[in-house]
């Protein structure tokens, strides 16, 4: 391992010592420096480090605990119970403002026989207006129908009987081939000649009918081929009634044909047979005859109504929703007719066509008629016209019930509670309003007021105000009265279901007390007691001090003297307290100040980090900057091992050339084992009473001899050395036989002799290669940068002329 890399562990080592002798970091207190004094301040940052009674901490404050009260009102019994005033309030699933609404319209459910509805038929009596029976109003068209024969028995009282003319003949049967009912008339005919001879069916009761109301009779006829025609011949003594012998072809199948029965002259009040005649081609045919009626046919376009008069007493606001009209609506189906409803009130008109069957329920708003938002007399108004269409029967049918306009219109409202009594002087914090409707146009608003009696208004009693979201604005007092304010624009109306309020109490006492504090330094006294804090009127707060675990305590203000306490393990107390529950004092810190001992600062942690600091910069400024050893010889030997520089800082004749000789013979033999495996680690074997180390490099070892032990940093040194070796000069150094081949080898030998280290690059630099006057270093084979006194040494091969003792390390 290398020697920088070797001190690595080391250093890691003495800096987790550093680090567990650092002073131990703590939320509480807090310690500041004086100049001379230490300031020790508690301010609440980490609460755990307390012990607490009856207070809340915050950071940066200590206070009285609060208990909160809630008083809730979930309830119509609980609104109703808390009751002190109300004004257009009333109490039903949650408060909600008085419907002042009116019904205008008299007898809307016609219940009345000769009520205030005013009934209008139309022009000709073909679309009738009437209260029904039923207790209704019927608009409708009186379409007069009678079933003449619905042929399910045509032999029975009413029998009908075969009219044969020459050779073409009809006989009659019961059919049950129907349209409806159980059966129909069923007549074979042969018809042999063509030309206007009638066969078919004739109905002659005793008696005659009076068909008067009628101009219309509809017969179902189904034949099974073509070429039949078909005619109503009536035996009149009353007129005639040609129309209704006009032949109608007749199609294959079930088919309504209506013929005109109307008088030609005179009246149909006399009718006394009747004949469906047949005629046509020859030929053989089956015709079946069902469900003759009579009906009238008249075309009209009319309408009927019915209509009341009402007093509107007061004006409405014209907001929507505060004048609607309500009823119900029955119709029928509209039967060859154009139906149009119609309802008007004042300036408000209304109708819709077609006319849906069934029952409804319609509701009108007719708030935004400016005539009817004033007061006075008004015409409601409900209309039915109707327009014939079609050749057959018309039929339609109105009914109206259940009539209701009603003139709804709120006023803004209040709703007081009775006076909350909190037991004691209390802040009124927080109130919540719940109102499960709020129409557009209303709104909700509360009020609060507090005071300290029983009676709301005398001189304890603050003024109403309202809460702004759910923050209550009133003062702190025992009591509170509250007042919901419900506004409205007359349409609608707000209704709330839930109201809670909260108040706040502060506890009569409580006492907060810090852990036992002693200074981290030599300690030479307490010196004073410092405070922050704020004691509303009627609180107060004591503060105490011990010195012996709490087993006795002294009262402290601030900026007491402490100097009189012994200099041991510090507690401080605080008592809060307060006469009146809604105020609470409040202490934001409070601090003593000691005075070190002048010792302190070399017995304390601190101190002694100091001196160990200075110890560690010591280590490894000796680890970097060893002392300097120079060498007694330095060997430069080729890697065949033959000695190619020598260099020596002993004066000459210190040692001659025997001496000279053993010392390479055995750093040659130690290279040859040394290095056999080619390992390149720095090797160390000891010299006589000297030590020898060895690096090889790429081209060349390097051998030094120290007098004594040898450098921290000798691997170091010399690895560096032949690196600059290696660079400076590549392969010019296993081949070269004269120094002038490589210039400057000797001095940077030389530097390296004299100083015993080396640092890579130094050959680059200037300076001084003395170590001093006696320790000049010899080199062999001079060359022209050596210095003067140095003289060349012969190259020689390794002889064993002096042997020295060799132990390897």
């Amino acid at each position: 391992m290398h020697a920088r890399s070797r001190s690595l562990p080391e250093a890691l080592g003495l800096l987790l010592v550093v680090v567990a002798l650092l002073p131990g970091a703590s939320a509480e207190p807090v310690l500041s420096d004086l100049g001379g004094a230490t300031r020790v301040t508690w301010d609440f940052s980490s609460t755990a480090d307390y012990n607490v009674t009856g207070l809340a901490l915050a950071p940066g404050t200590a206070t009285l605990a609060k208990t909160s009260l809630w008083r809730n009102f979930t309830s119509d019994a609980e609104f109703l119970a808390s009751r002190d005033a109300a004004t257009n309030v009333s109490v039903g699933s949650g408060l909600r403002l008085a419907n002042h609404a009116a019904n205008l319209i008299r007898d809307g459910t016609f219940n009345e026989t000769t009520g205030p509805w005013t009934y209008v038929n139309g022009t000709t009596g073909q679309i009738v207006s009437a209260r029904d029976l039923g207790g209704w109003a019927r608009l409708w068209h009186p379409a007069p129908r009678a079933q003449f024969d619905s042929m399910d028995d045509v032999f029975g009282t009413g029998p009908w009987t075969g009219v044969s003319n020459g050779k073409s003949t009809s006989t009659l049967s019961q059919s049950t081939v129907r349209v409806e009912g159980s059966g129909s008339l069923r007549d074979d005919l042969t018809i042999v000649q063509q030309g206007f001879n009638w066969i078919g069916a004739f109905r002659d009761d005793s008696g005659t009918w009076n068909w008067s109301a009628y101009n219309r009779l509809g017969v179902w006829i189904n034949v099974n081929a073509s070429g039949l025609a078909a005619s109503i011949l009536l035996d009149n003594p009353g007129g005639q009634n040609w129309g209704s012998w006009v032949p109608q072809s007749l199609t294959p199948g079930w088919r309504r044909y209506i013929f005109d029965i109307s008088p030609s002259f005179g009246t149909n009040d006399q009718i006394n047979a009747v004949e469906v005649g047949f005629l046509g081609n020859v030929g053989s045919y089956t015709a079946r005859v069902d469900d003759l009626v009579l009906f009238n046919y008249t075309a009209f376009d009319e309408p009927a109504n019915v209509t009341q008069t009402f007093v509107k007493p007061g004006p409405t606001s014209g907001v929507p929703g505060t004048l609607t009209l309500g009823f119900d609506v029955v119709a029928s189906p509209s039967v060859n007719v154009v139906a149009y409803f119609r309802v008007s009130a004042g300036g408000s008109n209304w109708s819709e066509s077609p006319i849906p069957a069934g029952a409804r329920t319609l509701a009108l708003d007719l708030s935004a008629d400016s005539a009817l938002q004033g007061s006075g007399s008004f015409n409601l108004t409900f209309s039915l016209e109707l327009i014939r269409i079609g050749a057959e029967e018309a039929s339609m049918s109105l009914r109206i019930d259940n009539i209701t306009l009603t003139a709804r219109e709120y006023d803004d409202g209040s709703f007081t509670g009775l006076p909350i009594d909190a037991g004691s002087a209390a802040i009124w914090a927080a109130a919540v309003v719940q109102a499960t409707e709020v129409p557009p146009g209303t709104s909700v608003v509360l009020e609060t007021r507090t005071g300290n009696t029983s009676s709301p208004g005398d001189a304890s009693w603050s003024v109403w105000d309202d809460v702004s979201g759910s923050r209550i604005s009133s003062p702190p007092n025992r009591f509170l009265q509250w007042r919901l304010l419900l506004n409205t624009d007359g349409a609608g109306t707000p209704v709330v279901t839930r109201l809670s309020i909260r108040a706040d109490a502060y506890g009569s006492v409580g006492v907060v007390r810090t852990a036992p504090f002693l200074a981290r330094e030599s300690l030479f006294g307490w010196e004073s007691f410092r405070l922050n804090d704020i004691r509303p009127p009627g609180t107060t707060i004591a503060y105490e001090i011990s010195v012996d675990g709490g087993a006795n305590w002294v009262g402290a203000v601030d900026a007491q003297d402490l100097s009189r306490l012994a200099a041991k393990p510090l507690m401080i107390r605080a008592t809060l307290s307060s006469g009146n529950t809604s105020v609470s004092p409040s202490i934001a810190s409070f601090a003593v100040v000691y005075r070190p001992s002048m010792w302190s600062a070399f017995v304390s942690p601190w101190g002694g980090l100091l001196l160990l600091g200075s110890g560690i910069a010591g280590y490894f400024a000796w680890k970097r900057y060893p002392r300097r050893a120079p060498t007694d010889d330095l060997f430069l030997i080729g890697l065949d091992g033959r000695l190619l520089v020598h260099t020596s800082v002993r004066q000459r004749g210190k040692m001659d050339e025997d001496i000279l000789a053993g010392m390479l013979t055995a750093i040659s033999a130690f290279v040859r084992d040394a290095f056999r495996e080619e390992q390149e680690e720095l090797k160390k074997f000891e010299l006589g009473n000297r030590n020898v180390a060895v690096e090889r490099g790429e081209y060349v070892y390097l051998a030094a001899i120290y007098p004594g032990a040898l450098p921290l940093d000798v691997s170091r040194s010399m690895g560096e050395f032949l690196s600059d070796l290696a660079e400076r000069y590549g392969e010019n150094l296993a081949f070269w036989y004269f120094a002038d081949d490589l210039p400057g080898l000797p001095s940077m030998m030389a530097k390296l002799a004299s100083r015993g280290r080396y640092r890579r690059g130094n050959w680059r630099k200037g300076g001084r290669t003395l170590a001093g006057p006696d320790r000049v270093p010899a080199i062999g084979r001079a060359t022209a940068d050596a210095p003067k006194d140095v003289t060349a040494t012969p190259q020689v091969e390794p002889t064993t002329g002096t042997i020295v003792e060799v132990h390897q390390r």
